[in-house]
């Protein structure tokens, strides 16, 4: 049995390789192009009208006809499913999950991916969204959004504004946040407006509170920690507590 569950999982990891299209930078993942198909569809994306409950595939591309499918239901794939449809419902699959468009529950055992999600995306290993996710996004290893609202949970977090709570247990990455970051690494490229807890933080600018070893802002912000600096403070550098406003 175990000897069976490698070899599967060994397989579905190389399907995922050979069906996961997308660069993993945020910012260099644009949505394809939209059609006239409805609100959020794109180009070979059948119109609303056009659904099923239930589709099933072996790959994205096979059968052609789940590839860009509406589903009110259930779509699955053994070992991966995907495409640029639309699920309304629930995406289960063993080795990758990858439809565009999801309202409600993306899940696979290692790999999920879409562009717009809202609801529930989760996997053992990587949970990628590449241009608005609301909702709970969750994996063991690294989970990726664009701009995000919700929950986001991983070992490494990357995402390009986010609305809500991160937590990570190595390292929370993002453009802008508003609400409260947990990781022993948080690191914010722009403002910050809530709070953040770990073990080093850093922001360019501090609207709220940040708690750790140590703290850096680069223009203001209430740091308490053992170490806190805020450029052009009166005192840059200072134990304990430190602030600008």
């Amino acid at each position: 049995m175990n000897k069976l569950f490698v070899s599967l999982f060994a397989a579905s990891a190389a399907v995922c390789s050979l069906c996961a299209a997308e660069p993993v930078k945020v910012e260099n993942t644009p949505a394809p192009a939209q059609n006239p198909a409805g609100a959020g569809a794109y180009d070979g994306m059948k119109a609303y009208e056009d659904w099923s409950l239930f589709q099933f595939s072996v790959i994205p591309q096979w059968p052609s006809s789940a590839y860009n499918a509406n589903v009110y239901g259930l779509k699955t794939g053994w070992p991966a499913s995907g495409g640029i449809g639309r699920v309304f419902g629930a995406e289960i699959s063993w080795g990758m999950a990858g439809t565009s468009t999801i309202k409600g529950l993306q899940v696979s055992w290692t790999y999920c991916q879409n562009h717009e999600m809202n609801g529930i995306q989760a996997s053992f290993l990587v949970c990628l969204n590449f241009v608005q996710f609301k909702g709970l996004q969750a994996s063991c290893l690294y989970s990726q959004a664009g701009d995000f609202y919700g929950i986001q949970a991983s070992t490494v977090n990357l995402s390009k504004n986010a609305t809500g709570l991160q937590a990570a247990l190595g390292v929370n990455v993002t453009d802008s946040v508003s609400g409260f970051q947990a990781a022993p690494v948080n690191v914010v490229s722009g403002p910050m407006n809530g709070m953040q807890c770990g073990v080093y933080s850093q922001v360019k600018e501090c609207n709220g509170v940040q708690l750790g070893v140590v703290n850096v802002s680069e223009s203001k912000g209430l740091q308490f920690g053992l170490v806190n600096y805020i450029k052009d403070a009166w005192l840059p550098v200072f134990p304990i507590v430190n602030f600008k406003f």
